[in-house]
């Protein structure tokens, strides 16, 4: 019997970052065990990256994304009095702590209802069948639970994964539980990202335990034929990855690295940044006004493409990865990349951090970590009394057992092939 895949993104394959590094290591395994997949991205802004051999044989169907009531928020208001997003909306009732959690429910409802309607149209425009298509959200979201409120009259096949804003309540402004567990009760499976964030939802959702697995996503072997080599010793290169946004904490990198250039005047350090963000502004002018001599700063706001993160690692050398993340749902891809070239990192203790960075990998820092934390865990290897050499060689082999992603993904594509009949 044919297999079709129908597979709901944010955006891709139009460009972004994030969703972009998350899902391009999937395709050529989904691909392997599907005869069909459909690309159905929600928003479609500029023009699809350049990924034809990656979206070869795969259709992409951004109906979606062009409807006039996903491009225009106030055209969503005419479903206020709709009979399922009243239903759904009154039934958190006292659930509100104020207005904008209300306002927050609502839209959300509106959003599931909506999108529901288009998913019924999808399946018709490519003659769908409920008994041979895998409906697979890449995010716990609205459209998750659009498909799942199908649910009462078509039986669908439906999985998601879950990562970090679509998992923590605390990261969103408001967050119906009853409708989770709803969604979750339609749900062949749930693939968390990390296992902190496995137990996260189990914790909250325990009646559906045994549907809520781990699938770390891992970073492909890119130009990793030769490992980054390591300095010597009087120079220092940091590098991070990341949006320059609050939650990144990308000033905490800066600062920490800064005390270290202040508190050793004998060395030269090197801090390169790939990313932008909200924050971008705010960061130059702190580096504008307070870099030490001895510490050169680049903050690459236009190469944010995955590609020129490991075109980085191969180019340059470079000795400790940083991330200091006031949170992070599943173990950061970025983290994976940086070990695949045999980089240590220097971490913040937070999420499903501690899930690859210890002390054989790095230097794993508490939740929010002072200069005297910092510099007192990185002189031990500037001093000499350690050496970062077998960090990185634990760094590499730890990445290649555990989190190179053509492993993981062959794994994932065959496992959610083997949920249709």
């Amino acid at each position: 019997m044919t297999k079709n895949l129908v597979i709901f993104t944010s955006s891709f394959p139009y460009w972004t970052p994030t969703e972009s590094s998350f899902i391009m290591p999937e395709l050529d395994a989904l691909r392997n065990k599907f005869d069909n997949i459909i690309i159905v991205p929600e928003r479609a802004s500029g023009t699809i990256c350049n990924y034809t051999e990656s979206l070869q044989g795969i259709t992409v169907d951004d109906s979606m994304s062009r409807l006039p009531y996903s491009r225009h928020r106030l055209l969503k208001a005419s479903h206020l009095l709709n009979r399922k997003v009243m239903s759904l909306t009154l039934s958190d009732l006292s659930t509100y702590s104020n207005i904008n959690q209300l306002a927050s429910g609502l839209s959300f409802n509106i959003n599931a209802v909506c999108f529901a309607g288009c998913i019924k149209r999808l399946m018709k425009r490519h003659a769908l069948r409920p008994d041979n298509t895998l409906f697979y959200t890449f995010w716990f979201d609205h459209i998750t639970s659009a498909l799942a409120l199908l649910c009462d009259k078509l039986p669908l096949n439906i999985i998601t994964r879950v990562h970090g804003v679509d998992l923590y309540d605390f990261r969103v402004t408001y967050r119906s539980a009853k409708l989770r567990d709803f969604t979750m009760s339609r749900l062949l499976k749930v693939y968390c990202a990390s296992d902190t964030a496995r137990r996260y939802l189990i914790e909250r959702h325990p009646s559906h335990s045994a549907k809520t697995v781990m699938s770390h996503l891992g970073s492909p072997a890119l130009l990793t034929d030769l490992p980054t080599p390591a300095g010597n010793g009087n120079d220092i290169t940091f590098f991070s990855c990341s949006r320059i946004a609050a939650e990144k904490r990308v000033h905490l990198n800066y600062r920490l690295i800064r005390a270290l250039a202040i508190s050793r005047p004998d060395m030269n350090f090197r801090w390169t940044h790939i990313g932008t963000g909200d924050k971008l502004a705010s960061l130059i002018n702190e580096i504008t006004h307070q870099c030490p001599a001895n510490l050169s700063v680049t903050i690459e706001s236009d190469r944010i493409d995955n590609e020129n993160v490991h075109q980085f690692y191969h180019d340059n050398r470079v000795d400790w990865f940083m991330l200091m993340s006031e949170t992070e749902g599943g173990v950061p891809v970025s983290i994976c990349e940086a070990m695949s070239h045999g980089v240590p990192v220097i971490a913040a203790s937070s999420g499903a951090i501690p899930e690859i960075v210890d002390s054989s990998t790095g230097l794993l820092l508490s939740h929010d970590p002072d200069d005297n934390e910092f510099l007192t865990a990185i002189n031990r290897f500037i001093g000499g009394r350690e050496t970062a050499g077998t960090l990185r060689v634990n760094a590499r082999e730890r990445w290649r057992n555990s989190f190179n992603s053509q492993q993981l993904r062959d794994s994932f594509a065959s496992e959610i092939s083997q949920l249709l009949p």
